[in-house]
């Protein structure tokens, strides 16, 4: 099988690291021969990944310089590649760029960044001598809520034209999550004209829910292919073990878009379930940085914030809970950004075997899919929260039920081997295109 394997160049938002909190893509690229597989990436850090050794990055931040200077942009780098100073700085300078970005959404600087693109020095002769020498049989195009991704992809495919397999797994082209913000709706303009581009072309198209492969093949007239992250069921079996006294709760991932503030809901019920002693705890576990009166309450009621954790502690962190928390935003500037998405922490929940706890709004694709497979007690409703705390906690039985629900949905429906052939399936059939 691995000789008839295309060469495949991924054309990415992010690099490709095993410590980087973002794996949805590394995670399918495993399953691929290393020498078959190449990346353009847009950031300023270094990769280190088992899953590819051919690297084109065009950093941001070079990005900015160049709108000035005139330099261009882009070069290969190593794998594992240390980084000097200059990239720790420009690192540094993106992290707490972003880490601004997401506390407080400001889309005039969105609109902003996307003109800084524009003017960018990008489409250089080093770009084209990668793909060229790189020469792909396909290409792995995920789309992405940013204009100047879609037109860097486009301009490659228009240059370079080969087959190319495309991956929308958030809501990136509909106007609901524009709702009230007037320079959204103009952002929002301009990525669905790149996106319907990417689209309507493509050889094959991958969604992340059954609710956007609707929406995606309606609009597109794509035949898409609902792909998730896999799980590992080999020698795994559902650990019946008792809860715990007090109940322990975990939670991992990151807290921006306004999963803190359902957090802290949480913390606000457990205040009054845990007034005449402790029957339930919570362990956060996240790179967020967390300040204020936010911290404090991440950091009471049996609520603790523990911060960052390696990549490789996460699975026994979630081993060791009776339940686990899945949280999207119940605000209203946040409350549909998740509509079409599956946040590949189900997926790792689903392997615990641990009762999921979900808060969501009734109407986004991980809450639907949850509620339809019946492998989660749901909260759609700040005010639902402490009466199904409540219920669990008077039923302990119930979460040994959920848990295994759990674990068995995500061996029937997200089982690694049925994930891998799919995945290497769609692209040997898009290269004979």
């Amino acid at each position: 099988m691995e000789k008839e394997l295309p060469k495949v160049l991924a054309i990415s938002l992010s690099t490709w690291r095993s410590d980087s909190g973002i794996h949805t893509q590394t995670d399918l690229f495993k399953f691929y021969d290393v020498n078959k597989v190449a990346q353009i990436y847009t950031k300023s850090d270094l990769p280190d990944t088992p899953v590819c050794n051919n690297f084109f990055r065009i950093s941001e931040n070079e990005i900015i310089k160049s709108v000035i200077k005139r330099n261009p942009v882009g070069c290969r780098v190593k794998n594992g590649q240390k980084a000097d100073e200059a990239t720790l700085k420009a690192m540094e300078a993106e992290t707490a760029l972003y880490t601004q970005a997401h506390k407080k959404k400001s889309w005039f600087m969105t609109i902003m960044r996307e003109v800084v693109w524009a003017f960018g020095k990008w489409k250089t002769k080093a770009l084209d001598s990668f793909i060229e020498e790189e020469n792909p049989d396909v290409y792995f195009v995920p789309i992405y809520p940013v204009v100047y991704m879609g037109k860097l992809q486009l301009h490659i495919l228009k240059k370079f034209p080969k087959p190319y397999v495309c991956y929308l797994w958030d809501d990136n082209y509909s106007y609901k999550p524009c709702k009230g913000k007037p320079l959204a709706y103009v952002h929002r303009f301009l990525l669905r004209r790149v996106v319907k581009k990417l689209a309507v072309n493509c050889t094959e198209m991958f969604t992340i829910t059954e609710t956007q492969k609707r929406e995606t093949d309606a609009e597109f007239g794509t035949n898409s292919i609902v792909l998730t992250k896999g799980i590992d069921y080999e020698n795994r079996e559902y650990d019946d073990r008792p809860t715990s006294d007090p109940i322990k709760m975990v939670y991992t991932g990151k807290l921006f878009l306004g999963r803190a503030e359902s957090l802290v809901e949480i913390s606000k019920a457990m205040a009054e379930i845990n007034k005449n002693g402790e029957k339930i705890t919570l362990d956060v576990y996240s790179p967020t940085v967390i300040e204020g009166t936010t911290l404090e309450m991440l950091n009471s009621n049996g609520c603790h914030f523990k911060g960052c954790v390696p990549k490789s502690e996460v699975d026994a962190i979630q081993q060791s809970a009776d339940i686990v928390i899945f949280a999207e935003s119940l605000e209203k500037n946040h409350r549909f950004d998740a509509r079409l998405s599956f946040s590949t922490k189900i997926t790792d929940y689903f392997k615990s075997g641990k009762c999921i706890f979900a808060i969501g709004d009734k109407d986004i694709a991980p809450i639907i899919y949850l509620r339809e497979k019946d492998c989660a007690v749901i909260a759609n409703e700040y005010e639902e929260i402490a009466p199904q705390l409540k219920k669990l906690l008077e039923n302990p039985e119930k979460i040994k039920e959920y848990g295994r629900k759990a674990f068995e949905c995500g061996k029937k429906n997200h089982n690694e081997k049925d994930i891998k052939r799919l995945f290497i399936e769609t692209f040997v059939k898009a290269s004979k295109n």
